[in-house]
């Protein structure tokens, strides 16, 4: 494990199933703003991604919340990991979709927040070498995609290859790096964060 380096990745998602509209703010005030106060306090370094609706949605509700993520971008405290307009599931829609989905939320990440992210997290885990295009297309230098899942299908793939510099590859020699994160790791994370 010598020179294995971790991160921290926080999903944010408003329109999950779980989350009733009305308990929108209540997940901001006791979810979201305790990210920003452990960058902004701690200085802990965070890598927090939205879709565009979901920054819309906290807008809408605490437009201070994103004024401050905003501060955080420039500060260099957090960083934005984008996922398009909305959380897409990619393979299993049109290729025109996929773009207009990247291109949306590009637009939405730029008009609240300024800038526009470098890193995405692959909407559901679920890729596709179709994908990868659209996320070069948007801008995006790099994806974030679960680990277990692909490796599960790849048996002869050695375990310690997802701590390796790795890369993805797509139609016509499009390539771009990936980081894996772990499924596992995150669902035991997110059980335990609503628990409390």
């Amino acid at each position: 494990m010598a020179g294995v380096k971790a991160y921290a990745l926080f999903h944010l998602n408003m329109a999950f199933s779980s989350i009733e509209e009305e308990e929108r703010g209540q997940v901001i005030r006791r979810c979201y703003w305790p990210l920003l106060e452990l960058a902004r306090e701690h200085g802990v370094p965070l890598g927090i991604e939205a879709t565009g609706y979901s920054l819309e949605a906290i807008a809408a509700i605490d437009p201070g919340w994103i004024a401050a993520f905003k501060d955080l971008l420039a500060a260099g405290r957090c960083e934005l990991i984008g996922a398009g307009y909305a959380q897409v599931i990619g393979p299993l829609v049109p290729a025109h979709v996929n773009a207009a989905n990247m291109r949306l939320g590009t637009a939405v990440y730029r008009r609240l927040l300024g800038v526009a992210p470098a890193l995405a997290l692959v909407n559901e885990q679920s890729y596709s070498a179709g994908l990868l295009a659209h996320y070069i297309e948007a801008g995006y230098r790099a994806i974030v995609m679960e680990w277990d899942n692909p490796a599960l299908g790849h048996p002869d793939w050695p375990a310690d290859l997802r701590n390796a510099p790795q890369w993805v590859a797509g139609p016509g020699g499009a390539r771009l790096p990936v980081i894996w994160n772990q499924t596992i790791a995150f669902q035991k994370f997110q059980r335990t964060a609503m628990a409390s």
